[in-house]
C-alpha cells in the first residue's frame, strides 16, 4: 500500500483541504456472470489476482484459470490418465504447457480441464485431443 498526501487551497480561504490518495497493490477483486447458448445458463465466477483475471468457477466445476494467453478447455469424463493423455499429445508436438487446472463434480463423473499453452497447437494436435474417448467437448481460446 502506498499513500500520498497533498494540501489543497480551500475555496473559503480557511484551513487548506487535505487530499489523501491511497494506492493498494495486489488487491483481489471478485466477479461473476453467466453465459448461455440459448439453453441453460452457465455460471462463471472469477477474481482479479495481481492484475490478471482468473476464472475460478465454470458451472459446477472449481478451477483456477489465468485468462490470458492460449487456453484449451476440455469437458470430460473424470477418469485416470486424462492429464497424461492430453499432456503427451501436446508434448509430442512440442507444445509447452504453462499451467493446468482440473475441477470435477464427483469422482468418476464429469470434469473440466483447463490447460494453458505457450503456443497455438496445430489442427492435427487439437484433433488428437478431441479424439480421446473421454473428452466430451473442448475448445481452444486465444485470450
Amino acid at each position: 500500500m502506498a499513500a500520498s498526501r497533498a494540501l489543497l487551497p480551500s475555496p473559503a480561504a480557511e484551513a487548506p483541504l487535505e487530499s489523501v490518495q491511497v494506492r493498494l497493490s495486489h488487491v483481489q477483486s471478485k466477479f461473476a456472470g453467466a453465459i448461455s447458448d440459448g439453453g441453460d445458463d452457465i455460471v462463471l465466477e472469477g477474481r482479479v489476482k495481481y492484475g490478471v483475471p482468473h476464472l475460478t468457477l465454470v458451472g459446477p466445476y472449481e478451477v483456477d484459470v489465468s485468462l490470458e494467453g492460449n487456453l484449451i478447455l476440455c469437458r470430460q469424463i473424470d477418469q485416470p490418465g486424462m492429464i497424461g493423455k492430453v499432456g503427451n499429445i501436446l508434448g509430442d508436438t512440442n507444445v509447452n504447457i504453462n499451467f493446468m487446472s482440473v475441477g470435477r463434480t464427483f469422482r468418476g463423473k464429469q470434469a473440466i480441464m483447463a490447460i494453458g499453452v505457450d503456443e497455438e497447437p496445430d489442427k492435427d494436435t487439437l484433433e488428437k485431443i478431441g479424439a480421446i474417448p473421454a473428452i466430451e467437448e473442448f475448445v481452444f481460446l486465444e485470450l
